[in-house]
């Protein structure tokens, strides 16, 4: 049985600004992550590889982590959150995941790059970073046993994917940078519980998955502002539609990540030319 982890850390339990000492973060991640890998060893996992997909995935300290357990580490990487996921994976879990940028009381709220990305829709419908990292896993035929986060990240996703689903809040947002935190032990006894129940039962997850449009995802992004679209526009295949959209017709879910992940990069060139 082998499980795939990715951890982000605006969804972290004990954590409310991305303002906190990293060895804080570090520390809070590590404790949120050793839970739900404790819970799949248990509920019967063999072999789990974890990606820290937080900022530039420096965030886990190898040396917390037990035998069978491996680390992707580091940027910038292709499919960066879910950089490893293959379909020789039995199950998925998003750990310390948000809801996505303007969601009302959404801890940190953003999508991808709070530099750069305001809002993100596939055929139509708006996604967080959860959604379309679970087209991917989706596309994949993996499918997804466990997200943690936020109470608004629950309000954003829970709907969207399949009720096999399991969802642990790990806070309740006030605002973007402050939160009503709840007890770490029950959190994270609630983590490990949660991913022992889904590892236990994996043969019952349903996939999450969306229809094809015309035999693709049509991908529309919004950008912060028009000198991030003015560089966004750059990309070969890209079609501009407003002062601050573009939008890419995409034929899979991977070719949709790697399209998030370069309109981004490429958005941040706005340091060159928007100093004040």
């Amino acid at each position: 049985m082998k499980v795939f982890i990715s951890i982000d850390m605006e969804g972290i339990s004990g954590l409310a600004n991305w303002k906190e000492k990293q060895e804080v973060m570090s520390k809070h991640m590590e404790l949120d992550l050793l839970a739900a890998i404790e819970g799949a060893f248990e509920g019967g996992a063999d072999y789990i590889l974890v990606a820290d997909s937080h900022a530039t995935g420096m965030n886990i300290n190898p040396d917390v982590l037990p035998p069978d357990v491996d680390l992707i580490r580091g940027y910038p990487r292709p499919l960066y959150m879910v950089e490893g996921l293959t379909s020789e994976f039995d199950i998925v879990f998003f750990i310390g995941y948000h809801a996505p940028a303007g969601f009302s009381r959404g801890q940190m709220d953003h999508t991808f790059s709070s530099f750069s990305i305001y809002r993100i829709t596939v055929n139509g419908e708006e996604f967080g970073e959860a959604e379309l990292n679970a087209l991917y896993a989706g596309e994949l035929g993996v499918p997804v046993g466990l997200i943690t986060g936020d109470k608004a990240l629950f309000e954003f996703s829970s709907n969207k994917f399949p009720p096999t689903t399991r969802f642990v809040i790990t806070k309740d947002g006030i605002s973007k940078y402050s939160a009503r935190l709840y007890p770490l032990e029950k959190v994270r006894n609630e983590i490990k519980i949660r991913a022992k129940e889904v590892v236990s039962e994996v043969e019952k997850l349903q996939i999450f998955k969306r229809e094809k449009v015309h035999n693709g995802y049509v991908v529309e992004i919004e950008l912060l502002d028009t000198l991030r679209t003015d560089f966004a526009a750059l990309m070969p295949g890209i079609e501009r539609v407003g002062g601050r959209k573009v939008r890419y017709s995409a034929t899979n879910a991977r070719e949709v990540l790697k399209l998030v992940h370069t309109v981004s990069a490429l958005a941040s060139f706005v340091l060159l030319l928007d100093k004040k």
